[in-house]
């Protein structure tokens, strides 16, 4: 075995269409042909719904044979080997490159990588998933109230309470302040009556997950992370053990049932943060007011 290969990738067409699909990847050795075949070949529906994959796929696996028939009648090159193919099948092969694999391992990540890039539908993006909660609603109105909302079109640079901060691809905290440290506040909301344990469990871990990723980001040391919880007697108890186990990893504990709680909370961002200007350009007094604490039912 040299480690010298050459690749193809195999196209079904629709020549009354002039379209071409990837299906497949064609390795040519000296010993013969590899064809890596996706596990699922729906994307055929994008030019026939009436193709069949199963077809398809014992149609790939005759390449071999055909390509054992050109190198009996003598073509070893790849370009005459692949030209033969073209001629004889009603697959189209693009024109051969070469790459280098000197051993099998090395060989196996070439050949899923050719078939990931070339072949195999490109993933969706991740879809970043807004919480749209009571607790998340309460918390933006009383940091709107003390005027440290971050305007819409502003980031972390402003100094202000930024809502759906994207922390790494696919995880949003709730909000961000940056004035220093980093302060990132998430949210697990358990208010309702019917909401299932098991939920809140699975909500606390995954704003564990992005409090940590937090941490990972901008470094531990200059990470400030709170979790706060709103949940019933009975849905606290059962959900304590993961929530002191985001206590464990440095996190914060909120409890939004306890009025101290929650007004140190607002009180401590808000005077972190760089407040909006009132109209007429006076700044406004961070302090968490009466008038808000009324409205949120603080006292």
């Amino acid at each position: 075995m040299s480690g010298k290969y050459e690749y193809a990738v195999v196209q079904l067409t629709d020549s009354a269409r002039d379209e071409r699909l990837n299906t497949a990847v064609a390795i040519f050795s000296e010993d013969g042909i590899d064809i890596r075949v996706p596990r699922r070949l729906d994307k055929l529906r994008a030019l026939s719904a009436a193709l069949d994959p199963d077809k398809l796929r014992a149609l790939l696996k005759q390449l071999q044979e055909l390509d054992a028939l050109s190198r009996k009648q003598g073509r070893v090159e790849t370009t005459s080997r692949v030209e033969m193919l073209n001629a004889l099948s009603p697959l189209h092969f693009s024109n051969p490159l070469p790459f280098v694999a000197l051993t099998a391992t090395n060989y196996e990540e070439w050949a899923s990588k050719l078939l990931r890039n070339l072949v195999e539908p490109e993933p969706a993006r991740l879809k970043l998933t807004r919480k749209r909660t009571k607790l998340v609603s309460i918390l933006r109105s009383a940091f709107r109230s003390e005027r440290v909302l971050a305007r819409k079109g502003e980031d972390i640079t402003a100094h202000r309470v930024v809502p759906n901060y994207q922390i790494a691809e696919g995880l949003l905290a709730d909000f961000v302040l940056r004035n220093g440290s980093m302060h990132v506040v998430e949210t697990v909301d358990a208010s309702s009556e019917d909401i299932p344990a098991r939920k809140v469990v699975a909500d606390i871990a995954v704003s564990a997950l992005v409090l940590e990723q937090a941490r990972m980001t901008f470094g531990e040391s200059a990470t400030e992370s709170r979790l706060v919880y709103e949940a019933s007697a009975a849905v606290e108890r059962i959900a304590m053990p993961s929530l002191e186990a985001a206590a464990h990893q440095g996190t914060k504990l909120i409890n939004w049932a306890s009025i101290d709680d929650r007004n140190k909370l607002i009180t401590q961002l808000s005077s972190l943060a760089t407040p909006l200007e009132k109209k007429g350009g006076s700044l406004h007094d961070t302090r968490f007011h009466a008038s808000v604490q009324h409205k949120l039912n603080l006292n």
